[in-house]
Parts: C-alpha cells; sequence; structure tokens
C-alpha cells in the first residue's frame, strides 16, 4: 500500500510542477497577445477537451507533466494550415525580444512561486523553526569515524581541509554536504578546551544511500514563531535550499558528486519515503523538487528554457538571427546531452538500490 500511495505521490507532485510550469508561460504569452492552441494536463491520448475562447484545454491519459503550444513557438514553422490564419503579430516568434524572453521566463518564475507558497505553508503549519545546528559535537557515534578519529563531545569544526578545497563552516549542515562532495580523507581543525588541533578523518561510506557520515550528532534550538514570521522562515528556506542548489552545481561544474545524481527512479524513491513520514515532509519534498526543475531550466542548455533565453539575448546583442538550422542542431546536441545525464542518473539510482 506505502508504495502505491509513493507513486500517486510521486505521479501528483511531478506533474504539478510541470504543469504550473507550463501555465506560467501560457499566462504570460495571453498577457502579451500570443496566440495559445492548446493547454495540456498529461501527455498521450486526450480524454477530455474544451475550447476557451481560443484555446483547447485538454486532460491527457498519461498523467506527467504536460505543455502549452504557442503559435510561432517553433521559429514560426507551424505546418497547421488552420495556424496560418492567425495574425503574424501574434505569433511568439513575432514578439519582440524582451517579451519572448519574460515568456520563456514565466514558467520558470512560477516554480519560484510555487516553492515559496509551499515552504511559507510549512512554516506556518508547524509554527515553529529548527535553527541550523552549530558545528559543535554534541554525541559522538560509537564505532563511528568521528568516535575512531577521536572526536568527543563539545568538539567545534573550525575548519575542514580536502585537497585544494576548504571550509570554515558556520553550521554541522556545511560539514556534511562538503563531506559529499570530497569523499575521502579530510583533515579536520579542531577547538576544545581553548586548544586548537588537527585530525585526520575518513568519513564512512553509507553504501546504500552513497552518503559521507562522520557519526556526530549537534543539538539544534527550536523556537516558536508567530504566523506572520512563517513568510520569513519559509522565504530563509528557501533561499538556503536554492544556495545549496547552486553549490552543488558548482561542485559537478568541477568533475564532482556525479554520484550523487538521481533521477525518476531515485525521486520516486524519496518521494514514498517522504509520504511515510508525514505529509509537511512530502510538502517539503515537493517545495525542493520545484526549486531544483526551476533552477535546472534556468541553465543555459538549448533544449531548456535558459538556453533559449540566452539565444534570444544573443540574437540581441549582435543584431542578428542566429541560423536556423545551427539552432536546431545546438538544440538536438543538448537533447541528447540531457538523455545521457537521464540515463546516468538512473543508472545511479538502479545501483543505489540493488
Amino acid at each position: 500500500m506505502d508504495f502505491v500511495i509513493g507513486i500517486i505521490a510521486f505521479l501528483f507532485m511531478l506533474s504539478m510542477i510541470v504543469v504550473i510550469h507550463e501555465l506560467g508561460h501560457m499566462l504570460a504569452a495571453k498577457h502579451f497577445g500570443v496566440y495559445c492552441e492548446e493547454f495540456s494536463v498529461g501527455m498521450g491520448p486526450a480524454l477530455y477537451q474544451k475550447k476557451g475562447k481560443e484555446t483547447i484545454y485538454s486532460l491527457r491519459a498519461i498523467p506527467i507533466g504536460g505543455y502549452v503550444k504557442m503559435v510561432g513557438e517553433n521559429d514560426g514553422s507551424d505546418s497547421d494550415l488552420e495556424l496560418e490564419k492567425i495574425p503574424r503579430e501574434r505569433w511568439l516568434n513575432h514578439q519582440s525580444t524582451w517579451k519572448q524572453i519574460v515568456i520563456m521566463a514565466a514558467g520558470v518564475c512560477m516554480n519560484f512561486v510555487l516553492a515559496a507558497v509551499l515552504y511559507i505553508g510549512i512554516s506556518m503549519a508547524q509554527g515553529y523553526v529548527v535553527e541550523d545546528p552549530l558545528p559543535i559535537v554534541d554525541e559522538v557515534v560509537e564505532n563511528s569515524a568521528a568516535q575512531k578519529a577521536g572526536l568527543q563531545s563539545g568538539d567545534q569544526i573550525v575548519q575542514v581541509v580536502h585537497g585544494s578545497e576548504t571550509i570554515h563552516p558556520k553550521t554541522l549542515y556545511e560539514v556534511t554536504e562538503f563531506l559529499q562532495f570530497n569523499k575521502g580523507d579530510s583533515i579536520f581543525t579542531i577547538e576544545r578546551e581553548g586548544k586548537t588541533f588537527d585530525l585526520a578523518i575518513t568519513p564512512d561510506l553509507d553504501e546504500e544511500n552513497q552518503i559521507a557520515t562522520l557519526g556526530i550528532y549537534a543539538k539544534s534550538q527550536v523556537r516558536k514563531i508567530a504566523w506572520h514570521e512563517s513568510f520569513g522562515a519559509g522565504l530563509k528556506n528557501m533561499w538556503d535550499g536554492t544556495t545549496s542548489i547552486f553549490r552543488s552545481l558548482a561542485q559537478l561544474v568541477k568533475g564532482k558528486g556525479f554520484e550523487n545524481l538521481s533521477g525518476p527512479v531515485g525521486i520516486l524513491n524519496v518521494t514514498q519515503k517522504s509520504t511515510q513520514l508525514g505529509f509537511l515532509s512530502y510538502l517539503s519534498l515537493f517545495a525542493l523538487i520545484s526549486l531544483n526543475i526551476g533552477i535546472f531550466n534556468l541553465l543555459p542548455i538549448p533544449a531548456l528554457d535558459g538556453g533559449r533565453i540566452l539565444i534570444l539575448a544573443l540574437e540581441r546583442i549582435f543584431n542578428r538571427k542566429i541560423n536556423e538550422q545551427l539552432i536546431e542542431n545546438i538544440i538536438l546536441g543538448s537533447f541528447i546531452l540531457l538523455f545521457g545525464i537521464f540515463i546516468f542518473a538512473t543508472y545511479n539510482d538502479i545501483a543505489r538500490l540493488l
């Protein structure tokens, strides 16, 4: 039963995130007068369709994602003769550059709005915030890497060095995140009773989840908040999630952390676990995935919104259209790249499960 609930929660989450993303594109497009032929919830064969003033609203059989079909989206090459009757000034590619950029960016903005609403709602429902734990050891797990290295309760982690990478952590989360991208021996600078010294520690590797663990706990302070403080607390959580995603992207650019990439299988697995922990845990994952998808779509990859925005900006800067065949080839190449990443991430997910 838990598996079925997890599947439903997973499909609902991804579908809502994609549909809201596409809704952002459509609302911005309609605001500028672009003709939107169809807005679909789901993919595949249509189960139900209703014609609005000019847009067809569809519910389709496969409950994954959705799309909005705008005239002129494919460089004005739409082949449907009926669409030729639409005035050119209502075609997407006949809009001014800044309007096209706003339309392309609107989907990402909606993902950020969704994440913000969820984070604020979670903070409001909880009625309290948990302060990030300081990098001070409260408890050491028996037979862990920390105990073997000699860490004790009360020790403060002042610095962690791994090769050329160095951090001066303000929270224990920063230490944990650093270790995920820098597995193996690290030098920890420890402050104990006013004295500072170095310890070489090799974190343990959780084989099932492929994460590095030290084996220490730190205290977190819990603080009650009024309902109006939920807005600030929620947005802070969103900011923390955003900066964490960008730090992870920076590590990937350096060639680190590819073994931590997850695809749909991994997200499904995490979704199942989150539903078992409760509704707020599921909503927290919902917000984080929406944030991830929004940021991912901003990457300057031609197949994504960020790439299309980059192409529009370059055309504006150089005041000339980029060769359409070249753009098509670049987009095709980026699709192949994304598909390769998808396959690799799925392989990681399956390997972790096995």
